[in-house]
């Protein structure tokens, strides 16, 4: 007998043993607790090229990402806008910038019938660190963090930042390591640099024409500066003017030689100014792109937007400070070259009503590009352009007398300039609200711009060109402006329900009513409902970021048959942004759960009783089958 109880405890012991084993070796945890295992979904690390650094040089170094099969993370270039991007970040410390940020490609990946650019596997990051001439010889450590959203075929974990630190030698007698890895290392670009503060890649829409066309991208790009500054030479602020400052740096009487010395040295010393603010914006790109990320200074620049644009509608006037334009105004002769050059520089830096807006909106492009060279040329070219009429006017006076003069047409390009100011006001205002507001207000303006610009007005026989181009902008204003506006009130339900729903079907080449299931937003309320009604409850967990979340509603809950038997449910939607949120926390309390992982759907029974706990972007026949399990 004691020889038998002997051995139960033996075996009981070995048990426990390779248990513990067990647990600790494998890589599963067997009870479901997955914070572990998502901690070592991506590992970081960090190399340098060389062993010791020398004061003055730049050396490039690389973050190693490793990603768990069958992990993948968003590249730093998603296709889909809603998604997280991959971005490198440093802290900056005293002796050395790190710049020049260089991601690799993304790879193509299907889910569900999105394509989707992603990184899986192991994957490196180049940057630059570029090292203090005085720099003192030492140890440096440059903090890092790393941004990513990690997903698999079916499910996503919320978007994590992983750090490390980059640690090099100050020093003399540095030679080269780590040399297989940085032998494949991308040669860093201009357009490729980034802020050594933020560490974000430039990316703005000045670069993505740029990285589009190649070498002819940047004639595009100068090319429409060149445009814009032109066309706002006719604005309203300018236009009349440009006489007048000419006779003033010029004088009254000059030759085709002296007026045009002095035209073209007016106009470049206004257009390095604007060249100067460019390339200032540029260097410091990254505080700009840092503001621009700040609610409160988005509204800022949306409402100066609005400001300006109504003084084009003639709400008010916006001009100058009088007593400074009366000194402008008072002096004679113009001082020679002098006198031209210090001229453009003050009409450089008291920019007018009209153009003050859209300079402003050049430079928070501009502050993006990551190129200073691109910075100066863009802002130079487009002052260019706005100085083309004075170089014009102050070679060849007679060219005073074929201008046309101020009157009617000058109120409607006035106007039109109000109406662009309103769409720069909007474009700044979609990083703050959705689409389809941003579609709405699109339309809005276009069917404002349609009715104010002519697009309703009646033509005579005996109308010129001019009436005849703004009867043509207006129409094709009107038809896009109703599109946009009707459209989107529609198909979105803002209004009414979702066109879907009660348009009817005219056979088998009509619309097909779609199917769609309405759900529930307040937790507290559907349950509730359920209990009264004694019907199962269907719960799905979304978060903007999670790209499997929006594969799930497209695929499964706009099955027809999903949303049929889910007629019979109480269907709740729950967003649950963050792993930390109040929501979230209460959330997985409240039915079990261990882990945060999104999507995560939930089949209960009419008793509130949890029948089915599925993640991942679960298929229509799947989700079909488990629900009419639940009765």
């Amino acid at each position: 007998m004691t020889s038998r109880r002997c051995l139960r405890i033996t075996v009981l012991v070995l048990l426990t043993v390779l248990l513990g084993a067990s647990l600790t070796f494998s890589d599963v945890n067997p009870f479901g607790f997955a914070g572990e295992e998502e901690e070592q979904l991506v590992d970081v690390s960090t190399a340098f090229s060389t062993s010791a650094a020398q004061p003055g040089e730049t050396y490039t170094a690389a973050v190693k990402v490793s990603i768990v099969s069958p992990w993948h993370i968003n590249s730093s270039k998603p296709y889909q806008d809603f998604l997280i991007p991959a971005s490198l970040m440093f802290d900056t410390v005293a002796g050395a910038t790190p710049h020049s940020v260089v991601y690799p490609d993304g790879d193509e990946a299907k889910l569900g019938k999105e394509t989707m650019s992603v990184y899986h596997g192991d994957v490196t990051v180049f940057f630059d660190v570029t090292i203090d001439a005085d720099a003192e010889s030492g140890e440096y450590t440059i903090p890092v963090r790393f941004d990513c959203q990690p997903c698999d075929d079916k499910s996503c974990v919320a978007p994590r930042t992983k750090e490390t630190a980059l640690t090099f030698v100050v020093g003399e007698g540095g030679t080269p390591i780590n040399e297989a890895l940085f032998s494949g290392a991308t040669t860093v670009t201009p357009a490729a640099d980034a802020n050594a503060s933020g560490g974000a890649e430039a990316d703005s829409e000045l670069q993505r024409l740029i990285d589009e066309h190649g070498f002819w991208g940047y004639f595009l790009a100068l090319g429409l500066a060149f445009v814009t500054g032109l066309v706002l030479s006719f604005s309203p602020c300018t236009y009349p003017m440009i006489p007048i400052t000419v006779s003033i740096f010029a004088g009254q009487e000059r030759s085709v030689g002296k007026g045009f010395i002095m035209s073209l040295f007016y106009v470049g010393s206004m257009a390095f100014v604007y060249g100067l603010m460019g390339l200032i914006v540029s260097l410091v790109g990254g505080v700009f792109g840092a503001w621009l990320a700040s609610p409160p200074v988005v509204i800022g620049i949306v409402v100066v937007f609005v400001i300006f644009s109504l003084s084009m509608f003639g709400l008010y006037e916006l001009q100058v400070p009088s007593a400074l334009r009366q000194k402008l105004g008072t002096t004679k002769g113009g001082g020679g070259i002098l006198g031209a050059i210090v001229l453009g520089i003050v009409a450089a830096l008291v920019v007018s009503p009209c153009v003050g807006p859209f300079v402003a909106g050049i430079l928070l492009y501009v502050a993006t590009s990551g190129s200073p060279a691109v910075g100066f040329l863009v802002l130079f070219v487009f002052a260019l352009g706005l100085g083309t009429l004075f170089v014009v006017i102050g070679t060849f006076s007679s060219a005073i007398n074929s201008l046309p003069r101020s009157g009617e047409w000058m109120e409607t390009v006035k106007k039109f300039f109000g109406f662009i100011l309103l769409l720069m006001a909007i474009y700044f205002l979609r990083t703050l609200v959705s689409s389809e507001l941003i579609a709405i207000l699109f339309g809005l303006l276009l069917l404002a711009f349609g009715t104010f610009g002519g697009g309703l007005d009646r033509l005579s026989g005996e109308a010129g060109f001019f009436p005849r181009l703004k009867k043509f902008l207006g129409v094709i204003s009107l038809i896009i402006g109703v599109y946009l506006f009707a459209g989107s009130l529609l198909t979105q339900g803002l209004i009414l329900p979702p066109a879907s729903e009660w348009l009817p079907a005219s056979g088998g080449a009509g619309v097909e009513k779609a199917e769609l299931v309405h759900w529930e937003t307040n937790l507290e309320a559907g349950l509730a409902r359920a209990k009264a009604e004694g019907k199962p409850v269907l719960i799905d967990t979304w978060a903007t970021w999670c790209a499997n979340c929006k594969v799930l509603e497209k695929k499964t809950f706009g099955n027809e048959g999903v949303a049929a038997e889910a007629k019979r449910f109480v269907p709740i939607k729950l967003q649950l942004e963050t792993a930390d949120s109040p929501v979230t926390i209460e959330f997985k309390e409240r039915f079990g759960l261990k882990q945060y992982s999104l999507p995560t759907t939930l089949l209960l029974y009419p008793s509130g009783e949890v029948h089915r706990i599925m993640q991942g972007a679960v298929g229509p026949d799947e989700m079909i089958e488990e629900m009419r399990q639940v009765k």
